[in-house]
């Protein structure tokens, strides 16, 4: 019998699952990352850290996004009755409709707050979290069901059209707004695109179960999304600026990290709304994404003081010296951690929920704390950030070891 027959064909399924949603997650990433580019080199400065900022606000923005493509797999893959791909997407609507006009609301703020020349620009940003919100519902229809390939397909053409979109409103424009009215257009038509994708399913009742279980999950993946971003933060605020630009450069390496694996993450979800199958889908997960970021981190390692100027030229890298592999190792923990989360949601334990905001004011406490000790430089931050995460990926192995749960849990 050879090697690819003594694969079973579950095992064989899922690593192609991984594989092309991981693929299709780091074109999307790609496709942001050239757009963002593109601006910097057709902007004014000042225009473009408007527009920086804006997305900035985004991209916490559709977090709600997340937390109803989490909870509605979870409720698809678990057959939670009364939930299916009408609820799910009235569900949608209905999100995206509340946040949005919450968004509107909160725009005349966001100018003050980002400084812009003109506030209504930020109006841009609620009518962009309207698709962003359904098809977010889309995406757990997708997931929930397992239709790996097709959810791949429709996260590649939603970041495409959004993308194409914003390209367009840039080069004609030549204005934030006009990149964000260009956008908004694009995200629209690949949100289409995600309803098609999905079965074109119509509106139906029963959407405030799945809607009321996303804005919970939401509440939890906003503490991540915080998370996983603070150390940048608090580099820029108690750094100097050349320091905080090195860790800037090498927080490119946490990023790296941090999504290389997250299609495990995306396949793992369905099998997690089995509470019989959630404690082997879970540890072989963490095996994955811990295995992967271990060779990535001795690779870093390997690489030592020129891992930095690989990335961002001869100026950088004095700083940080040899310690690159320190944010390879954060960018592990990282991952590590939202698989965690995403059982404790998977189980209804707030639990995780909580210990991700806890560790958010640790991290916080901490790097002030260097300062307030004179021990602060690039290393010490990220090796603060590593430190907190890694209690926080350890508090959650030992409560997924001894099966610990509120009552009613998993059920």
């Amino acid at each position: 019998m050879t090697a690819a027959t003594a694969v079973p064909p579950a095992t064989r399924t899922g690593a192609v699952a991984t594989l092309a949603v991981s693929l299709a997650l780091i074109g999307a990433n790609a496709l942001a990352y050239g757009f963002t580019v593109l601006a910097a080199r057709t902007l004014t400065p000042a225009s473009y850290g408007e527009l920086a900022a804006l997305l900035g606000v985004l991209l916490v923005a559709v977090v709600p996004a997340n937390g109803l493509q989490t909870a509605g797999a979870l409720a698809m893959a678990g057959s939670r009755a009364g939930v299916g791909p009408r609820e799910l997407h009235s569900a949608g609507l209905v999100t995206a409709a509340a946040v949005a006009a919450l968004a509107a609301l909160a725009a005349p703020l966001v100018g003050v707050l980002l400084h812009l020349p003109d506030p209504r620009t930020a109006l841009w940003l609620a009518v962009l979290l309207v698709p962003h919100l359904v098809v977010g519902a889309h995406l757990g229809i997708l997931q929930g069901t397992e239709r790996f390939a097709r959810l791949a397909a429709v996260t590649v053409a939603f970041t495409g059209a959004k993308t194409a979109g914003a390209v367009i409103g840039l080069l004609v424009a030549g204005t934030p707004a006009g990149a964000l009215a260009g956008m908004t257009a694009g995200a629209l038509a690949g949100a289409l695109v995600g309803w098609l994708g999905c079965g074109a399913p119509r509106p139906g009742p029963g959407w405030r179960p799945p809607a009321v279980a996303g804005l919970s999950a939401a509440a939890a993946l906003l503490g991540f999304v915080l998370l996983s971003g603070l150390d940048v933060l608090l580099a820029r605020h108690w750094l100097s600026a050349g320091a905080a630009g090195e860790y800037a450069v090498g927080a490119i390496i946490v990023k790296v990290v941090f999504w290389l694996p997250q299609g495990v993450g995306v396949v793992l979800l369905p099998r997690l709304a089995d509470p019989a199958d959630r404690r082997r889908a879970l540890l072989a997960a963490l095996g994955v994404v811990g295995g992967l970021g271990a060779v990535l981190t001795l690779g870093t390692a390997a690489v030592g003081a020129r891992a930095l100027p690989l990335i961002g030229g001869a100026a950088y890298g004095s700083g940080i010296g040899g310690a690159a592999w320190v944010f390879a190792a954060l960018g592990t923990l990282l991952a590590l951690a939202q698989l965690l989360l995403y059982s404790g949601i998977a189980a209804a334990d707030r639990v995780p929920g909580g210990a991700v905001w806890l560790a958010v004011g640790a991290e916080t406490a901490a790097v002030a704390g260097l300062a307030a000790a004179g021990w602060l430089s690039p290393t010490t931050v990220a090796v603060a950030a590593a430190a907190v995460v890694a209690a926080l990926v350890v508090t959650g192995l030992l409560r997924h070891a001894r099966g610990t749960r509120r009552p009613g849990a998993g059920r």
